[in-house]
């Protein structure tokens, strides 16, 4: 009797995780807009506990002042996108694991900047969870996805997709920032972008996690779990899985 297929669901971040650049942080770095100091600052009570997530951000967003044309022109369109990213696509295709963007960014420049760099069929294979926006000239108010801290709690879809999952599904998200940590919790393997915040979470706090610098890498061991020469073991502290060679 033929072994049975490996499941396997991914759940990834976008800005700074399948983008390498973050798409809020270009625009609100702008000197016409907050700049990179006060948004650092923010940043910084954001991962000590001094200020939520969402109020941080929605204060980043009200100091948006770029018309979308010009947030485009002069910053999205030379966003870096991970080059690692369509291979490991296209791999999942193949092998019928299915991709979830879920994003604390603003879907119309998500939307848009995965089209340009997939095509437009293969970024609709793609579903993205993400924040929205409203923009009138020079004003930009982000329309939260949810009433969470967050604005979009990611591990809302990581349970939603597990609830309805078989029970040796293996969850896999990606990510690089704060507002990962609470999805964090709901996967089975984890991948945070080298030298980004949710490595440092992870590193404070005794998470297990697999270190990238490209979706390349994330192919890599998931391949080897579909081929069932990795397998997991769960760590008895955190919940979460380390992938060991079978």
């Amino acid at each position: 009797m033929p072994t049975p297929p490996v499941k396997i669901e991914v759940f990834t971040d976008f800005d700074g995780t399948l983008c390498y650049d973050d798409t809020g942080v270009l625009l609100v770095d702008d000197p016409r807009c907050m700049g990179r100091d006060k948004r650092k600052d923010l940043d910084t009570a954001i991962l000590n506990g001094q200020s939520s997530y969402r109020d941080a951000v929605k204060e980043m967003w009200d100091s948006v002042t770029l018309t979308l044309d010009e947030a485009w022109s002069d910053h999205l369109d030379h966003a870096r996108v991970d080059p690692g990213f369509p291979a490991f696509h296209k791999y999942c295709c193949k092998n019928k694991i299915p991709i979830t963007v879920v994003s604390s960014g603003l879907y119309p420049l998500l939307q848009k900047m995965m089209i340009k760099f997939l095509g437009e069929d293969a970024a609709k294979e793609i579903e993205l969870i993400s924040n929205d926006v409203a923009i009138d000239g020079r004003k930009w108010d982000i329309q939260w996805h949810d009433d969470s801290s967050y604005g979009n709690d990611k591990s809302k879809a990581l349970a939603k997709a597990r609830n309805v999952a078989s029970s040796d599904t293996i969850f896999v998200f990606c990510g690089d920032g704060v507002s990962d940590i609470s999805a964090a919790k709901h996967a089975d393997v984890l991948f945070a972008r080298k030298g980004r915040d949710l490595e440092t979470h992870c590193e404070r706090n005794g998470i297990p996690f697999i270190t990238f610098d490209s979706f390349s890498d994330i192919l890599h061991v998931v391949d080897r779990l579909v081929d069932r020469k990795a397998r997991l073991e769960k760590d008895a502290t955190s919940g979460f899985c380390l992938v060991v060679d079978c």
